[in-house]
């Protein structure tokens, strides 16, 4: 999904741990989510809106009880990441490497994305290049004790996997 900010920026949604947006749960419904929650053993979405932040104006954008979102403009100069985690620099981010022996045209065959950090999207050409670079990356952030999961696939082949067991 796209929002045409009206500053002119586009505020993409079209993946996980974004820090530009957020879920919102109203006060009111706060127990009747956390009671729905628990007993369905997954987060009940019913109760959640959603919330996004241009990062170039601050502006909010906030679904409203019809799904239609709500522009809000910040009084504040500088309120450009009001969204991100509250663990701010100390939020345990998950990697990703992938590689594919048939990119689209035009693409490398190896991607690496974490957002943990100063955030990591770079492309490979070749699989050792990525292997090394995930491996890499991996035992830095797991010493750092900044990693959530991490997960390196080859074609359709898991080659690596681990989940944090502290959460």
């Amino acid at each position: 999904m796209k929002i045409g900010c009206v500053c002119g920026v586009a505020i993409v949604d079209q993946t996980d741990y974004l820090p530009h947006k957020a879920h919102l749960v109203a006060d009111q419904d706060w127990e009747d989510f956390a009671e729905s929650s628990q007993t369905l053993g997954r987060i009940d979405q019913t109760f959640v809106r959603h919330c996004y932040q241009c990062v170039s104006c601050g502006r909010l954008y906030v679904d409203d009880h019809n799904r239609k979102l709500v522009r809000f403009i910040p009084e504040a100069e500088g309120a450009r990441q009001t969204l991100g985690s509250i663990k701010g620099t100390l939020w345990k981010a998950p990697l990703i490497g992938a590689w594919t022996s048939d990119p689209p045209a035009g693409k490398p065959s190896g991607a690496l994305f974490c957002a943990g950090t100063n955030g990591v999207a770079e492309q490979y050409d070749t699989w050792e290049e990525l292997e090394q670079a995930y491996f890499e990356l991996f035992n830095r952030l797991k010493g750092m004790g900044l990693l959530r999961s991490a997960l390196l696939r080859k074609g359709g082949a898991q080659i690596h996997f681990w989940l944090h067991s502290d959460r």
